[in-house]
């Protein structure tokens, strides 16, 4: 039985229109999470610690109690080639879904390019996945407009990722923003839009990003 939505930020989502005739999928109380757990189990302690730090811009932020797998989404790149988030191995990410016609993800994209020039390096990246269907032109064009040229560009032209994570339970509607440890698991899950590049969120992404003592080769 599927969990209610735990806060009324929901009413600021752009929701997906074309999939508006797909079952309902409800976010949890417990952020991006899957039953069983699996191998993102062991992420459940990293995602506690980032419960004291959803407050002022990210107070809508729902870090999970058992995160759930990532790893295995299957992306494309603006020129059509393939990409899956495993390929980020190692590096702590803010995933965001966003589409061009979605005015709360317009907003925000300016503070997720902020937050790339800030903290943007060899183990952290912002990764905008657009969820436009058709061709790669509209969304290039809108990021090229606004100067948001640093990000990860990636795509999802047939909605299938967005689809997938819909079915998983894992998103609603649009802006979703993932925060995703070095591994592939979701610790934290914020739907709507965000200040991005807030005190708040640079303390937030910095305590995502600190390496726990198993990645640092502590005993």
């Amino acid at each position: 039985m599927p969990f209610k939505p735990s806060r009324p930020v929901f009413a600021a989502i752009a929701i997906v229109a074309v999939a508006a005739g797909l079952a309902a999928v409800y976010v949890t109380e417990r952020g991006a999470v899957e039953s069983g757990g699996g191998r993102c189990a062991v992420a459940a302690a990293k995602a506690a610690t980032l419960k004291p730090l959803a407050t002022g811009d990210l107070a809508a932020l729902l870090p999970a109690d058992v995160p759930a797998d990532l790893s295995d989404l299957v992306l494309r790149t603006a020129d059509g080639g393939e990409r899956r988030l495993a390929d980020f191995a190692g590096q702590t990410l803010v995933l965001n879904m966003w589409a061009t016609w979605c005015v709360p993800c317009r907003t925000e994209m300016p503070h997720l390019q902020a937050l790339q020039e800030k903290r943007g390096g060899p183990d952290f990246s912002v990764v905008a996945l657009n969820v436009d269907v058709g061709g790669p032109d509209k969304p290039t064009r809108f990021l090229n407009d606004i100067g948001a040229t640093s990000l990860v560009d990636l795509r999802d032209p047939e909605m299938r990722t967005f689809n997938d994570l819909k079915t998983r339970g894992l998103v609603l509607g649009l802006p979703t923003t993932f925060v995703v440890d070095r591994s592939g698991c979701a610790l934290a899950s914020l739907a709507g839009p965000a200040k991005w590049d807030s005190p708040a969120a640079l303390a937030l992404i910095d305590a995502a990003a600190k390496p726990d003592e198993t990645q640092s080769g502590k005993p």
